[in-house]
């Protein structure tokens, strides 16, 4: 593994937003932090995190024996779920937020896997690893933080083997804003999840990203309504909302709830969709 770069400016607001609180966090939620897939009237937060991160494996096609990157993995439970699901795999999973670093490794230890799961503070878009690396790669609900996100798709293509699969679960534009108040709505989300304009892209911009970077896009699926409102409304639930103030404090809560509100919004105004993509490798 090659060194990591410096951390940038960017990457220091994102960790901030994301470190707040990180040593409260225990066992809460599984150590889940997306949005999850709400179907069939689930009601359960942790089961419909745990349907978003097996549907991405799925994409994937993971089986035992591959090489996993994970860009972003949040605390780790993700990677720990696939590996037992999917694996046993080999994982290398980067993350700007040191945090959660050391949770993914304390689980990973915990677990009995640290020779195959393998977390390390570094940059998504500076990837320390050779051309060649891995079998598969995702990001989950991670690329639109990224400094950029087509510089991210760049390096992925770098370290991935030729006829490699990338699964994404991430945001795209819905449409353009057509006035001035859905722009500053937009703005406003954007500044606020600490999204750089580079990465305001509708669909088919974020496809053609994808291209030039060296993959050729097999398929997209949108799950906005399999998304957006279940994870709204379990983030408004009062005993959530107590647990995260005590996990956060109390400023730290109430700046994740207007977070919250703010993705509702953009939703809402049918401005922001959530896509799964999958891509490969061309040779």
């Amino acid at each position: 593994m090659q060194p990591s770069a410096p951390v940038t400016a960017h990457e220091r607001h994102v960790e901030r937003l994301y470190a707040r609180g990180v040593e409260n966090y225990g066992d809460y939620g599984a150590g889940y932090l997306n949005f999850g897939l709400w179907e069939n009237g689930e009601a359960d937060y942790v089961r419909a995190a745990e349907r978003l991160v097996h549907r991405i494996g799925e994409l994937l096609g993971l089986a035992p024996g591959a090489r996993v990157l994970d860009a972003a993995p949040g605390m780790g439970s993700q990677d720990l779920y696939l590996d037992v699901h999917f694996g046993p795999l080999e994982v290398d999973a980067v993350d700007i937020t040191r945090l959660h670093v050391e949770h993914g490794r304390r689980k990973a230890a915990a677990a009995g896997v640290t020779e195959r799961l393998r977390f390390h503070h570094a940059s998504a878009t500076r990837l320390p690893f050779a051309e060649r690396s891995f079998t598969h790669a995702l990001s989950l609900e991670a690329a639109h933080h990224f400094d950029t996100r087509g510089r991210f798709f760049e390096e992925v293509a770098r370290v991935l083997a030729p006829g490699g699969v990338l699964a994404m679960a991430d945001f795209v534009l819905a449409r353009e804003p057509r006035t001035a108040w859905q722009r500053a709505l937009l703005d406003a989300a954007c500044r606020l999840w600490r999204v750089p304009n580079a990465n305001v892209d509708t669909l088919s911009a974020y496809c053609r990203r994808l291209e030039a970077a060296g993959f050729a896009v097999t398929s997209v699926e949108d799950v906005s309504e399999r998304t957006f409102p279940g994870y709204y409304r379990e983030q408004c639930r009062p005993e959530r909302r107590r647990e995260v103030a005590r996990i956060r404090g109390f400023v730290g809560g109430r700046i994740g709830h207007v977070l919250n509100i703010a993705i509702h919004a953009v939703h809402t105004a049918r401005l922001v969709d959530y896509v799964l993509v999958r891509a490969e490798r061309r040779a």
